[in-house]
């Protein structure tokens, strides 16, 4: 299957990815398929959906967020991928366009052209299989590879105004007591905090009721929990960089010990990360 979708460029089934519709593309070149009557398919752009992925692409380049093109789409009645091909969706709502739909879209390499295979690893031990693209074009594309790559360093951080680099130690640790989001980091008065405004950053109005946001300065809690957590300090001077340094070291013994912060605002607790 490999060879086949990196040497061939042969379609090798599942759902078509949104924008694109099958096409038959002639007979199976396996002898015993094709008396059987099967034969190949191939990905064409669909004219109904098409236009909207390379819209989506459109507007990341120009910098918008994720959230805001899911959100465009949602007020523009754009339909998603599960309502616009219920057929092969049926265990997906047909609500709306989500966050998540959005980016999986803008990270697939396939609408430049190139088949794929092996993108998601199936196993749940060992390492994880290296994704595969045919060597060459084997559909329309709907994006230039140039545009697909500069729409994936849009995610990267954008530089700051003083050139210095913002770390945040506890990135992807803090979960909301209240939603079960993961807190967004967010430099506030030239230090880390995290904050979570239950989906109001996603593809949901602003004026849709939520829970106040949950709001906390790293400094605050890495305090509280490098005591519990008996990180020892080398310094006790609470210098800029020995804060650092804490908040480093409570991290690393966080993911040491494979557990999570969880927060509602009134206090927090540690739990044990899933990992199944």
């Amino acid at each position: 299957m490999h060879n086949q979708a990196t040497q061939q460029g042969r379609y090798l089934g599942g759902r078509p990815p949104y924008g694109y519709r099958l096409v038959d593309a002639g007979p199976h070149p396996n002898p015993a398929d094709a008396r059987w009557g099967r034969r190949l398919q191939r990905l064409a752009p669909d004219p109904g959906t098409a236009p909207h992925v390379a819209w989506m692409f459109r507007q990341r380049l120009a910098g918008h967020s994720v959230a805001s093109i899911a959100r465009h789409l949602n007020e523009r009645g754009i339909p998603c991928p599960s309502s616009a091909d219920p057929d092969r969706n049926r265990h997906r709502t047909r609500s709306a366009w989500t966050l998540r739909t959005v980016a999986v879209i803008l990270a697939n390499p396939r609408y430049t052209g190139r088949q794929t295979w092996n993108r998601r690893a199936t196993g749940t031990e060992g390492p994880a299989s290296t994704p595969a693209l045919s060597t060459k074009a084997a559909h329309p594309a709907l994006i230039t590879e140039q545009d697909f790559v500069a729409a994936q360093q849009v995610r990267a951080a954008r530089p700051t105004d003083d050139g210095q680099t913002r770390q945040f130690a506890l990135a992807g640790l803090i979960h909301c007591g209240v939603c079960n989001r993961r807190l967004d980091c967010h430099w506030n008065h030239g230090r880390p905090t995290y904050r979570c405004r239950h989906g109001h950053t996603s593809t949901q109005r602003a004026g849709q009721p939520r829970p106040k946001t949950l709001y906390i300065r790293e400094d605050h809690l890495v305090d509280e929990i490098h005591v519990r957590l008996g990180v020892q300090d080398s310094d006790g001077h609470a210098t800029l960089e020995s804060v650092r340094i804490r908040s480093s070291r409570v991290a690393t013994a966080l993911r040491g010990s494979g557990q999570s912060i969880v927060y509602d605002g009134a206090g927090w607790r540690l739990e044990k990360i899933d990992s199944s």
